[in-house]
């Protein structure tokens, strides 16, 4: 059985982007631009064969928001940036439904939508992933409770580039490691998966 890194995408990997509106997801590929620091931390995932898992909500082409095209370029973008910096993302999971959604094919309560943990679970049947010893990083309370109901460890990117209501839930919710530093994140990583 695998180890894994789960890792949330927006916020985590990419900064969210402040819009006239307030803050969100890339709605473009051009606004995309990694978290400093992350590249670190993935690269030597992926140096110590420990499996780099996306796991994310992205419902913005569900609310109408984008089209599919310009998800897959804000996808590919992501990853592009990653890859120069000599780190990769192995599998990507991601969960475009919303119960709210305007495009009818979209709008379900379903099981892969953070909270729930059904996209950590179909990731680690599907790539053979040993969930006690893997770890979720995330940014919202979402994260944590999904990977909590699932068994992973648990680590809080704490930032403040996103809405005030998320930024307090990120902050109150009980994780296993709470940071506001990517070289922080980077040291429990290290040690967590040398210990396991």
């Amino acid at each position: 059985m695998k180890k894994a890194l789960f890792i949330d995408r927006d916020g985590v990997i990419n900064r969210m982007v402040k819009y006239d509106y307030g803050w969100d997801s890339p709605q473009a590929s051009k606004d995309v631009k990694l978290v400093e620091g992350v590249e670190k931390i993935i690269s030597w995932t992926n140096e110590n064969k420990i499996l780099v898992v996306e796991v994310s909500n992205q419902p913005g082409v569900a609310k109408g928001k984008m089209t599919q095209k310009t998800s897959n370029l804000i996808e590919t973008k992501v990853n592009r940036l990653l890859q120069r910096k000599g780190a990769r993302i192995d599998r990507a999971y991601i969960c475009p439904h919303h119960p709210h959604a305007i495009i009818p094919e979209f709008k379900k309560v379903c099981d892969c939508r953070k909270p729930k943990p059904g996209l950590i679970f179909y990731a680690a049947k599907e790539l053979g992933i040993n969930l006690s010893k893997s770890i979720f990083l995330g940014d919202k309370a979402s994260d944590v409770i999904a990977g909590k109901a699932i068994g992973v460890k648990t680590i809080i990117y704490l930032h403040h580039e996103d809405e005030e209501e998320k930024i307090f839930e990120a902050n109150k919710v009980e994780s296993d490691y709470k940071e506001a530093s990517m070289k922080e994140v980077f040291r429990i990583i290290r040690a967590h998966f040398k210990s396991v």
